[in-house]
């Protein structure tokens, strides 16, 4: 079962987030028609923030990927798009695929069976020099990328 909390007009979750950088691009997972999100999703009750990441990997790229780094945490209360008022705790984990040859296995439109709901990922990847100027969101993990940045915590009131 997932760590959220949900109704009609409000939303509380914690997350995890993957940054997979590869090539000097990094990997993006569509979130709506103009924006970006890491790939990543929903800790579930008993399973650490660690074990969480590389589940939600392997469900939603199907590629076994090992922990390089922890690298922070965000508090972010924004609105979603189902226009739920949403509290997220997210962890962010620099990560690396296990085997490097599986990079050409990224099947960049998969679906996903998500406890019965299904999901359509649509993945693609941003050149590093690019990242600041890309609606990746929250936009605040953007410098912590760029910069390589460890161990920070971020709170985040408005709708990024």
């Amino acid at each position: 079962m997932d760590i959220k909390i949900i109704n009609e007009k409000e939303k509380f979750k914690v997350r995890v987030s993957g940054i997979f950088i590869f090539d000097n691009r990094i990997l993006v997972n569509k979130y709506d028609e103009d924006s970006y999100c890491l790939p990543g999703g929903t800790v579930e009750i008993g399973e650490t923030s660690e074990e969480a990441i590389l589940r939600e990997l392997k469900e939603e790229i199907n590629l076994d990927f090992e922990i390089a780094s922890f690298m922070g945490i965000t508090e972010n209360f924004f609105t979603n798009l189902r226009k739920q008022k949403t509290h997220s705790i997210d962890f962010y984990y620099k990560v690396n695929l296990i085997n490097n040859s599986d990079y050409n296995k990224i099947d960049y439109n998969r679906i996903e069976n998500d406890k019965g709901v299904i999901v359509q990922h649509h993945f693609k990847w941003i050149n590093m020099s690019d990242l600041q100027k890309s609606n990746l969101l929250p936009s605040v993990i953007k410098e912590k990328i760029i910069k390589d940045s460890k161990l920070f915590h971020i709170v985040v009131k408005g709708n990024d």
